[in-house]
């Protein structure tokens, strides 16, 4: 005997996953992906990041694997960025020097259960002027150009038209289906200002605006979709990215890395805040290990609530940097939070670099 209840479920569970991940795009202005660990992810939270570590280029890169439990396929985001930097010193005076950075970056996200596919490139340009040396003290301005490609499997759809009646869906669909592929520009820009008084302490903060010529997504606004009672927008909003953060050496083996990042995107708003332990393990090496809890809150389209904890946890040694996080949903969408939970894990390398134990280096 055919297992209808069964049947339907696993529609209802993959309409739940569609809504969540492309439905929200037709009105409501869905979120861009977001990382937990978005202090390794430079590049994606503030396009005036480019340049700002001890070194003379860096690669960094991060993937985020999200409801592997609740669904056949999680949801998948990644990116990959590099940067490098240039010294300009019109003094002729040492350590009186601006900071020239280029760079590049490639971000995915996947919905694999339907094969709604987001695609992204683009090129970094920013530059930092010294405004005191003694403090090493910058501000700085970047700018974002490139194009972004989102795509959509229909053969992976299933709608409720098709369903028989009796053992599966294998009707026809009577839904109009527009292109599938799109592509669309993209141009962001961003702020950062960082101060490292001594080696003991040092404070930085930025802002960031993404999709700042909001281009229009909607997959129905083409010429061959006809039908006047279609809604052909679809206007990406521009996402504010906030973030500020600070080391401060609370001994002469640790420092405390507090952080925080609020995104603010149409309705929608979010904060991570937390702080990163960081212990050297002997006093000779250049080695550290790293800890730390992390707090999400959101407001959607009604409310305000906390949605999840995060738990983070790395290694630091020579020019690599490594990063583990776990987020622990904590919303009322199942019953079951443990399926909501995700993972990611991230490498960030830094060229000819030097540890310090006055600054994080991801930064």
């Amino acid at each position: 005997m055919v297992n209808i209840d069964s049947k339907l479920v696993k529609f209802q569970m993959r309409s739940l996953i569609l809504m969540f991940a492309i439905s929200l795009q037709l009105n409501l202005q869905a979120q861009d992906p977001h990382f937990s660990q978005f202090y390794a992810s430079p590049l994606t939270l503030n396009p005036a990041i480019a340049g700002t570590y001890s070194g003379t280029f860096r690669i960094s890169s991060i993937y985020r694997d999200q409801w592997r439990s609740a669904v056949d396929d999680p949801l998948r985001t990644f990116a990959i960025s590099g940067d490098v930097k240039f010294e300009l010193n019109f003094s002729n005076k040492k350590n009186l020097s601006d900071i020239v950075a280029l760079g590049i970056t490639f971000f995915g996200d996947r919905v694999s259960t339907f094969d709604y596919n987001t695609n992204q490139i683009v090129l970094t340009a920013a530059y930092h002027k010294a405004l005191d040396y003694r403090t090493k003290q910058y501000i700085g301005l970047g700018f974002q150009g490139g194009i972004f490609q989102k795509s959509l499997n229909y053969e992976d759809l299933t709608f409720q038209d098709q369903f028989n009646a009796i053992d599966g869906y294998t009707n026809a669909s009577g839904e109009n289906f527009p292109v599938n592929n799109k592509a669309f520009s993209d141009l962001s820009a961003g702020l950062y200002y960082s101060i490292t008084p001594s080696k003991s302490f040092s404070f930085h903060a930025g802002i960031g605006y993404f999709h700042m010529n909001k281009p229009n997504l909607s997959f129905y606004n083409s010429a061959d979709v006809i039908d006047p009672n279609v809604i052909k927008s679809d206007i990406l909003h521009a996402k504010w990215s906030l973030h500020t953060g600070a080391s401060i050496k609370t001994s002469e083996r640790m420092s405390l890395q507090p952080r925080a990042n609020v995104l603010v995107q149409g309705p929608n708003t979010e904060l991570n805040l937390g702080a990163t332990f960081r212990y050297k393990l002997s006093k000779t090496s250049g080695q550290y290990f790293l800890i730390g809890p992390y707090i999400r809150g959101v407001k959607n389209y009604n409310n305000y609530g906390m949605e999840s904890i995060i738990g983070m946890v790395g290694f630091e040694m020579s020019n690599f940097i490594l990063g583990f996080s776990y987020d622990q949903n904590l919303s009322t969408l199942v019953n079951d939070r443990r399926s909501l939970s995700s993972l990611e894990f991230s490498i960030i390398y830094i060229g000819e670099h030097h540890n310090e134990d006055h600054f994080c280096p991801q930064w």
